[in-house]
């Protein structure tokens, strides 16, 4: 069991104040993999916002009755049960857990509208255009196809190195002073980013062409709520191996 899982995998409470100043008990429980980067976002919200919450890995080979019974429609992870009510979709669920505890952590969203409309575009682009082709360079059936997901995410990191310039406006993170929506949507990539040259053939960022992307995943890497969460990028790397040689779900 990865350190991520052991830490994670505990039942537990989390208090918070309704209307009447009354403390309730919320419960929630993520379902999610150890590995998997939308996954791996919705748990380091989670741990940034300091909420507790009980774990469940997935079998993505044999999903559980509870996830296939809380996400009918996609049967996919992750998803954050909260009360007993399901919310899917890790971008989805990231701005539920934003709005739904305002007062707990960093505020993810920008109270500015165009600012939030910003951090709501680069996250789209982050799924669609870095992501995706990220998946079709390391898994891609043919050399072609490969190589097109390699040239696409090269074009993406580019794009997202200038995106981390202009959103950050020479401060830490993506948030700026303080991790962000951005931070944590990228956050669910390091593991993966740090292992794409073993798995891939290619280096993804440097201190050439990335300085900022490459000094913010350092940086991002090392606070201590994603430390708990992060898995080891040897490991993924030895897991992620023999699982395309399998042609296996990741």
């Amino acid at each position: 069991m990865p350190v991520a899982q052991a830490q994670l995998a505990v039942s537990s409470s989390a208090p918070y104040t309704v209307a009447g100043g009354k403390e309730k008990v919320d419960e929630l429980k993520l379902l999610g993999t150890w590995r998997g980067p939308f996954a791996l976002r919705v748990a380091l919200t989670l741990n940034f916002k300091g909420l507790s919450y009980e774990y469940q890995e997935e079998d993505l080979g044999n999903k559980s009755e509870l996830l296939l019974e809380s996400n009918p429609v996609n049967k996919k992870v992750p998803v954050l049960i909260h009360n007993g009510v399901p919310i899917c979709e890790s971008l989805a669920i990231l701005e539920y857990i934003d709005e739904v505890y305002a007062g707990r952590g960093p505020s993810l969203l920008p109270a500015d509208p165009y600012q939030r409309a910003r951090a709501r575009f680069w996250a789209a682009y982050i799924d669609n255009k870095l992501v995706a082709p990220w998946w079709k360079m390391f898994a891609g059936k043919t050399e072609k196809e490969r190589d097109e997901g390699r040239k696409q995410t090269l074009v993406a990191v580019e794009m997202l190195e200038e995106a981390l310039k202009e959103c950050s406006k020479e401060k830490p993170f993506f948030g700026g002073d303080d991790i962000g929506y951005l931070d944590v949507v990228m956050g669910g990539m390091v593991a993966w980013m740090q292992g794409t040259e073993a798995l891939c053939g290619i280096k993804l960022l440097d201190a050439g062409k990335t300085p900022l992307l490459l000094a913010w995943m350092e940086r991002f890497g090392g606070l201590d709520p994603a430390k708990v969460v992060l898995p080891d990028f040897a490991r993924l790397v030895e897991f992620a191996k023999m699982k395309r040689a399998q042609k296996a779900l990741i």
